[in-house]
């Protein structure tokens, strides 16, 4: 962790040095984490995002959006007959949004999405389980749908070559991908406004694919 003495510190922040020491009174917590050396306080610099008012309500807003994201996943959860909790107790490995840049309707986004699995399957089929559960919404913004799904790939070692062979199937498109994180309700989101016809699929390659559709 960088330090900085006072001088450099009020620089940083842009604040007094009455300032600063009224708001470490006020956070007894952060002031532990000062350190003195050669008779000097030397400040976190990271300490610095907690007097710009700016930085402090992007992180604010960030922590209301996690936390409603909560709520909703516990919402989810209670309902254990509920399609979300369903594909919740999954496994999955990606999480992709896939913007198109051609106005697409739900019958086309459907079948991109099986287009893709359809790839994906033939290449890597015999070599791995693939599960793909996908969901389209209409963009906020212009006319057309897009594309928000998850993916698992039950072979670690195969992650990175399939991810690369998404973004270069969508190479035309914007697409999005982060580690599937179960705790950020992703796959609520995903089936927030319900599931209807060719708004949604999901596909897999497993031996137990019969056991795992009656369950969806």
């Amino acid at each position: 962790m960088k330090y900085e003495n006072i001088k450099e510190f009020i620089i940083s922040t842009k604040s007094s040095k009455s300032t600063i020491y009224r708001f470490y009174n006020k956070n007894e917590e952060l002031w532990s984490e000062i350190q003195f050396k050669n008779g000097k306080r030397l400040f976190p610099a990271d300490h610095a995002r907690y007097f710009d008012s700016e930085i402090m309500f992007d992180e604010n807003k960030i922590l209301r959006q996690e936390n409603q994201s909560m709520r909703n996943l516990i919402d989810c959860l209670a309902d254990k007959e509920s399609l979300q909790h369903t594909f919740w107790q999954m496994d999955w490995s990606f999480f992709f949004t896939v913007a198109y840049k051609l106005e697409r309707n739900r019958n086309s986004c459907f079948k991109q999405m099986h287009g893709l699995y359809d790839y994906l399957a033939e290449k890597y089929g015999n070599a791995t389980e693939l599960r793909l559960f996908f969901k389209s919404e209409p963009f906020t913004n212009r006319k057309g749908y897009h594309n928000h799904f998850v993916i698992y790939i039950e072979d670690n070692r195969l992650h990175e070559q399939v991810v690369t062979d998404i973004q270069d199937y969508f190479n035309y498109d914007r697409v999005d991908v982060s580690k599937y994180d179960r705790y950020k309700a992703g796959l609520f989101y995903m089936t927030k406004d319900g599931l209807n016809g060719e708004d949604w699929d999901f596909i897999n390659n497993s031996k137990n694919t019969t056991a795992d559709e009656n369950q969806a």
